[in-house]
């Protein structure tokens, strides 16, 4: 039992490492901007960037780097390229804004000293930047019940209609919210011969019921809120075909109020 607890320790340090390793390259990469051009001004006679080439890797590698955290924070809504971005920017401007208080912190007539304070606090703050959107992806201040994302298919207790009666039915997210999420409901009830239905297959998300299933789109997208959804996790995807056909169809969605600023960065976060 010895052994195994050692080799766990020493698989969980090396771990460690490695991720310390990883996130040290990740700053040092983000803080590229400013610890090249410091460095380059420390020379005599001081060097500048020149070229398409040089301005192209000093600027372009944070920004590649930023999106390659942004992908690797978490699910994010199909085809919602809007996400990428948000998060990208979000990663960059944070970890730019901890790079210039480091430079202002410790004012340190080393470059290398700079460079690795500089490093540290974008690597530091992409981190968590890492963390809070996979923090508020698996439940957050949700109880830790993961968040449905739009595409995916969940069980919850769905409005009847326009009354206030509730029935437990599965239902495709289509639009998360701050405090509730605008789904469609999907029934098993032969509904071939109406337009206002399609059919849902099963493949991905119904591995039990050899019913077909049929999504409700003559109605407007009816509000859940969180606490109705009465699983912690999706059933499964919502398939590619039927997603495709409910994006291209838009419904209207639920009156309210125009969306809070508040509202919007949770939806580009996912």
């Amino acid at each position: 039992m010895a052994r195994r607890t050692n080799t766990s320790c020493l698989g969980m340090a090396v771990k460690g490492y490695l991720l310390v390793i990883m996130w040290a390259a990740v700053g040092s990469t983000l803080a590229l901007p400013a610890t090249v051009v410091d460095l380059m001004a420390s020379q005599e006679p001081p060097l500048q960037l020149r070229g398409f080439g040089q301005h192209a890797l000093v600027y372009g590698a944070p920004v590649a780097v930023a999106a390659g955290v942004a992908v690797f924070m978490g699910r994010m809504r199909r085809g919602s390229w809007r996400v990428l971005l948000a998060r990208t920017a979000v990663v960059l401007a944070l970890s730019q804004a901890a790079v210039f208080w480091a430079e202002a912190r410790f004012d340190s007539p080393d470059v290398n000293s700079r460079a690795f304070a500089q490093g540290g606090a974008a690597g530091l703050t992409a981190f968590l930047c890492h963390r809070a959107v996979r923090w508020w992806g698996n439940g957050g201040l949700n109880g830790g019940r993961r968040r449905p994302a739009a595409g995916e298919i969940w069980h919850a207790l769905v409005p009847f209609r326009e009354s206030a009666t509730e029935r437990p039915h599965y239902c495709v997210v289509m639009k998360p919210g701050l405090r509730h999420v605008e789904v469609l409901q999907i029934t098993s009830q032969d509904k071939d011969s109406r337009d206002d239905h399609i059919r849902i297959p099963n493949i991905g998300w119904d591995f039990t019921s050899d019913k077909d299933h049929w999504v409700e789109i003559g109605l407007p997208p009816r509000r859940v809120a969180y606490g109705k959804f009465t699983d912690t996790r999706p059933k499964g995807p919502c398939p590619q075909d039927v997603w495709r056909q409910l994006r291209e169809r838009r419904p209207a969605p639920v009156a309210a109020g125009s969306p809070t600023v508040w509202t919007r960065i949770t939806q580009y976060l996912g």
